[in-house]
């Protein structure tokens, strides 16, 4: 018995330890965009705002993490101290758009701030709640094991299906994400046509993000298959 218990207590910090690392990777990649984001968001609502209220109404939308391959000038020379020279390449970009939209709400104004679409407004939006709903559950399964450890039983089948969520959240976010970014460098590149500027608009996909997910998945799979056995081995005895 308690070599039993002390296995879940080192199940237990393994899980912990994972979820810790998981949540810290998500807030490193979507804090501080969420926060550059949200200056960036104050700031064209005022304009909108303003436009709208001149009688001119014109939509601004952002186009943001735009992949530059190519550029009129390959590099940009930038003064430095003397006897040093630097050189600069444009790989990144990001865009502020605006132009005239006679007829338009404010509310329809709004909703075209990101990419000039309201789906690519409603997906960017959508990714942090994925996100949130996946550290939730995190919780949930976290406070779901202190308690199976003190009952001393095994993981609960509505954590499983908690696992199997989460695992299919993370790779569902990764890959609205993607689309998001394909659609931005896609408008980006109608817009800098003939400017010299050349953008990436292949599909590209953050594959740690999708194993991560698979991973869990997986993890989720082997909890469900020792659940099955434990039953299985109970109703023997």
């Amino acid at each position: 018995m308690q070599n039993k218990k002390s296995l879940l207590q080192r199940l237990l910090v393994i899980y912990i330890t994972f979820f810790i690392v998981l949540v810290a990777s998500i807030a490193h990649g979507i804090l501080p965009n969420f926060t550059r984001g949200a200056a960036e968001g104050v700031e064209m609502g005022n304009d909108i705002a303003e436009n709208w209220k001149s009688g001119i109404p014109r939509m601004i939308y952002m186009l943001s993490d735009i992949q530059i391959t190519g550029q009129p000038e390959n590099t940009v020379e930038v003064e430095a101290a003397p006897g040093m020279k630097i050189s600069a390449s444009i790989k990144r970009l990001g865009m502020v758009v605006e132009q005239d939209a006679p007829g338009s709400s404010v509310l329809a104004l709004a909703f075209r701030s990101v990419g000039g679409s309201a789906w690519l407004y409603a997906l960017v939006m959508l990714v942090p709640l994925l996100y949130l709903g996946i550290i939730v559950l995190m919780f949930v399964i976290i406070h779901s094991l202190r308690r199976s450890i003190r009952e001393e039983r095994t993981l609960d089948k509505r954590n499983v299906w908690y696992l199997r969520t989460i695992g299919l959240l993370t790779i569902l976010a990764e890959l609205i994400s993607d689309t998001v970014n394909w659609a931005m460098n896609s408008r980006a590149a109608e817009l800098l046509a003939g400017s010299g500027y050349s953008v990436n608009t292949g599909f590209h996909i953050s594959y740690a993000m999708i194993i991560m997910g698979i991973l869990i998945l997986f993890a989720a799979e082997v909890f469900a298959i020792g659940q099955n056995l434990s039953e299985e081995q109970k109703y023997t005895i």
